[in-house]
């Protein structure tokens, strides 16, 4: 009996080691609990939804996603114990075709996405316990060349990188003991450290987005395991401003937002006491957020992607600890119009 209570006192030890450095989840089992944001909702609603209950490419979290060439793109990510380096493309977010089933980049999840005009770029991440640091490029998602070995900015994970203006900006992120506040540019051959801590501090699982013609920061969780949910922007990338310190949508990490012309939409996320969220919020200026009305909803999740495309809001795939089950990885795809 006394070696089940010191097996039982050094699990828990170890869950709360995890929780108070960085949660772990999408590679530790656990039971937490689970829960919906309940907020009533304004004006702002989407009609109808798309539902792709079973994807081709099955569950997965902490993936990149993207637009490019009329299409949405999604890469790599987490499933338990099996890391992918996959490569999928679809016309209509219901038919996934494998478009390279094993990229010859490694295997990882927590890495970063972008595209230019010409090009897909994805940047770090990690597998099991090996931090990337590399940049690889695309012009067709089946054959990628690697654009840096190693990079000047350190390996890490959950991460951003934006394409805005013509360049490419990499902001903070995790490395193995440090949390980043810096900001790269680059062209994507060349880079050029911006500065090493930003006026919006150092964060990782937070969001980027361009709208009106701003790059924006939005959320995440800092250094000292605050959940964030305020909402930084920047005209050029290099001078930044505080749109909001604290938003109407709650503090979290590990969500996703992604805008169209008329504003910003935010997607799910987790939140400081592991309540994860399935919750929808439009901002046309990042200072006032309104919650988004919708008839039928996705499971509360994060780790998850988001997109805009065909007149559409799309939210792929993620990840929750299920209180009533096993770890969910999440093989479904949502379109809201």
């Amino acid at each position: 009996m006394k070696n089940r209570y010191c097996q039982l006192y050094s699990f828990l030890f170890i869950l709360f080691f995890l929780s108070s450095c960085e949660p772990e989840e999408l590679i530790n089992n656990g039971n937490t609990a689970v829960s919906d944001q309940q907020i009533s909702s304004k004006n702002t609603s989407f009609s109808s939804v798309t539902v792709n209950e079973e994807t081709l490419y099955g569950g997965r979290s902490a993936h990149s996603s993207t637009v490019f060439n009329k299409k949405m793109w999604l890469i790599g990510g987490i499933e338990n114990q099996t890391t992918f380096n996959d490569v999928w493309c679809s016309e209509d977010g219901l038919n996934w075709k494998a478009i390279n089933p094993s990229a010859n980049f490694d295997p990882r999840y927590g890495h970063a996405m972008t595209s230019t005009k010409n090009r897909m770029w994805i940047v770090g991440g990690m597998q099991g316990a090996n931090l990337y640091n590399d940049v690889w490029q695309s012009k067709n998602g089946k054959e990628w060349v690697q654009a840096t070995a190693n990079g000047p900015f350190s390996p890490r994970r959950y991460h951003t990188f934006t394409s805005f203006n013509g360049r490419m900006f990499l902001i903070g992120g995790r490395s193995q003991a440090t949390i980043n506040g810096d900001v790269w540019v680059t062209d994507g051959n060349d880079w050029n450290l911006i500065t090493n801590l930003a006026p919006f501090g150092r964060r990782y699982g937070h969001a980027t987005v361009v709208y009106n013609n701003r790059i924006w920061v939005i959320g995440g969780i800092d250094q000292n395991n605050n959940y964030l949910n305020d909402v930084w922007y920047s005209d050029n990338g290099f001078v930044w401003n505080l749109a909001s310190p604290n938003t109407q949508f709650s503090p979290r990490r590990h969500h996703a937002v992604t805008a169209n012309e008329k504003g910003m939409w935010l997607t799910a996320g987790v939140g400081p006491s592991h309540n994860y969220f399935n919750d929808i919020w439009f901002s046309q200026d990042g200072i006032a957020w309104e919650l988004v009305n919708v008839k039928e909803t996705f499971s509360p999740r994060a780790y998850h992607s988001s997109m805009y495309f065909d007149e559409k809001l799309w939210v792929l795939n993620g990840f929750r600890v299920n209180i009533n089950a096993p770890n969910d990885y999440y093989d479904d795809v949502w379109g809201y119009n």
